[in-house]
């Protein structure tokens, strides 16, 4: 097996690319891979269930790591037809994902507060989700790791309290091969795909290049959408040791932004809950990334293993919007006077972490030390026009009012913003027997730069030490318990208040434990957990202006979650994900006089989960089926309205035939009406959810 197929199998199994030379050390039976997309790691049949992940950047099995980590293989994602990262986050317990319509300044949720979008280890400014791509073509697994991850991960905006979703990218491959798809659904979607591998030198290098381009309707009047989304990679081994890992993402959003339904008028008599709220000939929102990452590792022998990785990342999106604005103009009955804006961003950022790891063993003990330093600079720059004289009242009982956007306002306000973080970070594990140790810490320095209308605002630097302990305990072979207590920091990012004094650093205090499995016997592995973070010195967005940041209060959640899956044969597995979060406001931040305090967190459902299952036959043919399920939910942090309780079918089938595919696809199976809560200025507006909808894909591979 040559250097590059190896590494491959690692990535193919879920296990740690970046330590696969120290890995395939330590390994007398290293994992195996094939030339189709069916995984098998190890001597398991699994094809959803991974037991190493990236994330957590050393070799050890996720059942001695004491966090709750859970992986979206890439079988799973293709047999449940998922093309967007908010569709596959259904999958996870606890999380809530963005809207697909909400193109910027969305994420995410992940226990009660807003997860970060990694790429390939390393952060894309954080804080928006404009780093979420607009196609998971590219992308090989998703991993989700729950709670504070400061001590390993951060940013020019410091690191994930929530959580992380880090999106491992496609790389090349020991083959050559080309994979062609279409497809075709509901709403006038139209998409054609492809993923192509040029094996170089036997092995030892090679290219790979994956791209998608997609047009859509929307089960929303007027709203389309346009993506392209282009992953190109090449690796280089210079020695079985040494390789060089180039990784590029380019990708383009184009898409009428939709201001949402406000919560009022649901339900009422003549509403049409697919109308449009503002002027459809609007400019389209154009997201535009662009992004290179290298990564050099080295293996030096004696359990000694180097890794640099570099990144530069430049982002920019020119938001056109049409919407109501209740703080100066309230709802009167079904009727709404509308606005209009536009808000100009850009922003570039270099990433650059290096570290070292260390396995050695003492007598009964394996220990693993992790060090390592990280310096990451953002420069952001934003403008803002807003005409607050409305182009026009919408009533809601009037499919397709008519109103036109007009001339687009010229830019009256511009903000620019310097992020820099330099940070040292060490983590020691400590293995005896059935006890797994860690104690981990993180030492950062922030810097925040802030110029408003040409004058520098705050010009602060802070100095933070996050701590983190864990403990994991294995019961038998394949259970084990695990607790752990952790502190996090970041900036206050998009805080341009007005109190006269520059922020401080938001801090985060997290408990958590629970169990793990990993029953290769019966096919069971997964996650019990239990959970509460506190978070302090928020910015939150202000009630008097939504326009603006407000510093300061608490928050507190707390739950309970399940993640477990079933796979007793290679022919069926099945997935549950079950969470309970109490997440709410514990102390005001005082902005406007307005008591929040006991109020549940926005967008958050109490109960919320998953069940899908999916059996395969010999002769090709799968079948699958699932269900999704949530409470209502608060619209924003005022707690006005709180959303009703769903429950959501889907199915799929495939079939596969030599070297090609057909896979067809239905969402709502029962086309369920409700509506859910969407971020759309702190305001108390909500989007109605597509009816059913059908899907059917074609690929080939030569």
């Amino acid at each position: 097996m040559t250097h590059l197929s190896f590494r491959r199998a690692c990535a193919l199994g879920a296990s740690l690319c970046a330590l696969s030379s120290a890995a395939h050390a330590q390994s007398s039976q290293p994992p195996t891979w094939q030339a189709d997309e069916i995984v098998v790691t190890g001597e398991r049949l699994s094809l959803y269930d991974a037991s190493q992940a990236s994330l957590t950047r050393t070799p050890t099995p996720l059942i001695d790591v004491p966090q709750s980590i859970q992986v979206l293989t890439r079988t799973l994602l293709d047999e449940q037809e998922l093309t967007t990262l908010s569709d596959a986050l259904v999958n996870v317990s606890g999380a809530v994902p963005q809207d697909p319509m909400e193109a910027v300044l969305a994420n995410p949720i992940l226990r009660g507060f807003e997860a970060e979008i990694f790429v390939d280890g390393l952060i894309g400014y954080g804080d928006t989700a404009t780093l979420d791509p607009s196609s998971l073509i590219g992308v090989e697994r998703i991993e989700i790791a729950k709670g504070p991850t400061s001590v390993l991960f951060g940013g020019g905006t410091g690191a994930p309290v929530g959580g992380l979703i880090n999106l491992v990218s496609k790389r090349p491959v020991a083959d050559d091969f080309a994979v062609l798809g279409a497809r075709i659904g509901s709403f006038g979607e139209r998409a054609v795909n492809f993923d192509g591998n040029v094996d170089v030198q036997d092995g030892r290098a090679g290219f790979r290049l994956a791209g998608e381009w997609s047009t859509q309707d929307s089960h929303i009047d007027a709203v389309d959408a346009d993506r392209l989304a282009l992953y190109p990679s090449f690796a280089i081994g210079f020695s079985p040791e040494t390789e060089l890992l180039v990784r590029g993402q380019y990708s383009r959003v184009e898409q009428l932004e939709y201001p949402g339904l406000p919560s009022a008028v649901v339900g009422r008599p003549g509403v049409d809950a697919r109308q449009f709220g503002g002027a459809a000939d609007a400019p389209d929102t154009v997201i535009e990334t662009k992004m290179v990452t290298a990564e050099l590792t080295h293996d030096f022998g004696g359990g000694l293993f180097g890794q640099v990785r570099g990144r530069y990342y430049d982002m920019a999106f020119d938001e056109f919007a049409s919407f109501p604005f209740f703080r100066f103009f309230p709802l009167d009955g079904t009727r709404a006077d509308i606005i209009r804006g536009q808000l100009p961003t850009a922003l570039d950022e270099a990433t650059l972490d290096a570290s070292l790891l260390w396995t050695a063993r003492f007598g009964r003990a394996d220990n693993t030390l992790l060090a390592g330093a990280t310096y990451d600079r953002v420069d952001y720059g934003v403008g803002s026009g807003f005409d607050f004289a409305p182009i026009g009242t919408l009533d809601y009982t009037v499919v397709n009012a008519g109103l036109s956007f007009g001339a687009v306002p010229a830019v009256n306000s511009e903000q620019f913003n310097d992020y820099e973080t330099l940070a040292a970070y060490v983590r020691n594990e400590l293995a005896v027997g059935r006890w797994t140790v860690v104690a981990s810490a993180r030492l950062s320095e922030y810097r925040l730069r802030e110029t408003v209308a040409g004058a520098t605002g705050t010009d602060e630097t802070y100095t933070e030490l996050d701590p983190r302990l864990g403990l994991s305990v294995r019961i038998t072979d394949g259970l084990s318990l695990f607790g752990g207590w952790a502190e996090g920091s970041r900036l206050a990012l998009f805080f341009n208040g007005d109190r006269g004094q520059p922020p401080v650093p938001e801090t985060s205090e997290t408990v958590d434990g629970g169990v793990k499995f990993d029953m290769a016997g019966i096919g069971l592995s997964g996650t019990l957990a239990a959970f509460e973070t506190t978070r302090r010195d928020i910015p939150v967005t202000s009630f008097i202006d939504p326009f603006a940041s407000v510093q300061g209060g608490a928050q507190r959640s707390r739950g309970v979650e399940a993640d477990l899956l079933w796979e007793p044969s290679p022919r069926l597995s099945v997935l549950g994900a079950l969470a309970y979060t109490d997440a709410q406001t514990t102390q005001d931040s005082f902005e406007d006089g307005r008591s929040v305090v006991g109020n549940p967190l926005a967008r958050i459902p109490d109960w919320s989960g998953r069940v899908a299952a999916r059996y395969r036959w010999d002769n090709g043919l799968g079948l699958g089926a699932g269900l999704r399920f949530a409470d209502g939910a608060p619209t924003n942090d005022a707690a006005v309205s709180v959303t009703d309780s769903y429950a959501v079918v889907d199915i799929q089938a495939s079939y596969n035939w030599r070297d090609t595919r057909l896979s067809l696809s239905v969402t709502n199976l029962f086309d369920a009406d409700y509506v859910v809560p969407y971020q759309y200025l702190n305001q108390d507006v909500v989007a109605p959810a597509a009816p059913i909808g059908l899907r059917a894909s074609l690929s080939t591979r030569f």
